[in-house]
């Protein structure tokens, strides 16, 4: 007969710290011989939603995943009063430390960091902890200054319409112009999702539209004008200090370019890089297959 599949743990909470209240999600078991991956979610402020794909695809094959809403978004407490300046890597920083301890996983755990996830978790890994286990760093960067050229180099390839009224929304620092939104939904299709969005991705940028605070804090208006205090972030030459096994990964199409995986993969003693030829900067969701099935083989290599 058919042995039915053992129900695996699959349970949520909430960890209370001075600002709040921080959301998480544990699927699997914690104390399980493969290491728990963290997931950390982009934006900044896109709830955890969108990265439901992650989650579940490396739930798939067994390993314990722990996803979490950063504070001031989604299930967490949102604190949309707080000035520009409190939403800041350090902040973030300060909350990871505290759910790797809460759920006793500081010790030994994996981070794959999707975006501003990435940033996160390059932010956290040149601390050199010593729990962390190995990274994988989903369509990110390490040098937002060193990054600027590459979107505006993405945003000259516009077709003429979308590129006069990029430049022109910008310039002017007005970002709700029907033209200016068009364009930028354009450049969504191109290079943030290249195929319809699922629900659950549909659903956080939906949220994130609604609560757009730290985003507009951190990063800016839209994603290809980061005016926000993310700006100047770079921790490109302290990359030297990450000793653990990393994976970069990203879609040929990504607004975080093939030119900048290329530039990290080399700062990082023994990293490796792995470009999917059909996506953007949701991979996972545009190549599924393709994307579990790079991150899973180097896992496994790599005895995670």
């Amino acid at each position: 007969g058919i042995k039915m599949a053992e129900q695996v743990p699959d349970y949520t909470g909430t960890m209370k710290w001075k600002h709040g209240n921080t959301w998480y999600r544990v699927i699997g078991d914690l104390k399980s011989k493969m290491t728990p991956a963290v997931v950390l979610h982009g934006g900044p402020g896109a709830p955890h939603n969108y990265v439901l794909g992650i989650v579940h695809l490396i739930a798939m094959t067994g390993r314990p995943v722990i996803v979490y809403d950063q504070i001031g978004c989604g299930q967490s407490t949102h604190m949309t009063d707080k000035p520009s300046e409190f939403w800041t890597v350090e902040l973030f920083k300060e909350e990871l430390d505290l759910i790797l301890k809460e759920l006793k996983v500081s010790k030994n755990y994996i981070l794959m960091g999707q975006s501003w996830g990435g940033i996160l978790s390059f932010a956290h890994a040149v601390d050199k902890p010593k729990g962390l286990k190995g990274l994988v760093i989903a369509n990110s960067l390490a040098s937002v200054p060193k990054w600027l050229p590459e979107i505006e180099r993405l945003v000259s390839e516009l077709p003429a319409v979308h590129r006069k009224a990029v430049h022109k929304g910008i310039k002017e620092g007005v970002y709700t112009a029907p033209e200016f939104q068009a364009a930028n939904d354009y450049f969504t299709t191109q290079h943030l999702v290249r195929v319809p969005m699922p629900t659950d991705v549909a659903e956080a940028f939906g949220q994130l539209a609604v609560n757009p605070t730290v985003y507009e804090a951190m990063w800016g208006p839209v994603e290809f004008a980061p005016i926000g205090s993310l700006r100047t972030w770079d921790v490109e030459d302290q990359l030297k200090k990450i000793k653990v096994p990393t994976l970069l990964i990203n879609g040929k199409f990504d607004e975080v370019t093939p030119k900048t995986q290329k530039r990290l993969v080399k700062k990082i003693k023994g990293a490796e890089w792995i470009c999917l030829p059909y996506s953007s900067h949701l991979s996972w969701v545009e190549e599924p297959a393709a994307w579990i099935s790079a991150v899973g083989e180097f896992l496994k290599r790599k005895k995670l």
